[in-house]
């Protein structure tokens, strides 16, 4: 499967949970300190209108919906449209507060956080969190080139340090470890 498509397959699979969600479900605490489902669905209707932004060469608009799932089917369709325009994976793109990079870059970051957040969103309903293992591979390679600089891991970055999972862990806690969850968490 080639960036593109795995980008948005783990859209995709967002959506199908999304599509699951009660009210009651909204106030559940998820493995991403401090936020609740309500909260991680923002961070992800924003995180893409940014990520479609940037490939762009735009600023963000405003969610299309007060409705997070309808919010998140738009952003992620306008980010699909955004890094599929001819040559944007070779092209360099500014992403906010980490410079310039390549469109191939942005799409790999984006597709690593939209599947690990599926990842958030499954544990804090109470369901295996267990990724497609071509998948996670392929965001487990990503992300092993992910730098330990404050502004991408530690207190207030966009990940939290590594927790120790074994090397011979399944490769969705090796995935989650690595961006700083335990692959052990419940609500």
């Amino acid at each position: 499967m080639d960036l593109l498509d795995l980008n948005r397959t783990a859209l995709d699979l967002n959506l199908a949970l999304w599509a699951d969600l009660a009210e009651e479900h909204l106030d559940l605490a998820t493995p991403c300190a401090g936020w609740t489902v309500y909260e991680l669905l923002r961070h992800q209707v924003e995180g893409t209108l940014a990520f479609a932004a940037a490939a762009r060469g735009t600023s963000p608009g405003e969610p299309a919906s007060d409705d997070m799932r309808v919010a998140y089917r738009a952003a992620a369709d306008e980010a699909t449209r955004a890094f599929r325009e001819e040559g944007f994976l070779d092209r360099p793109a500014e992403f906010p507060g980490y410079g310039p990079r390549r469109g191939k870059d942005l799409v790999g970051a984006h597709f690593v956080d939209n599947l690990v957040h599926a990842w958030d969103l499954r544990r804090a309903l109470g369901l295996d969190g267990t990724l497609d293992a071509g998948m996670a591979e392929a965001a487990h390679r990503m992300a092993l080139r992910y730098p330990s600089t404050p502004d991408v891991r530690g207190p207030g970055a966009a990940f939290a340090m590594p927790v120790d999972v074994p090397a011979d862990a399944p490769i969705t806690d090796r995935l989650v470890g690595l961006l700083g969850r335990s692959p052990n968490w419940s609500a």
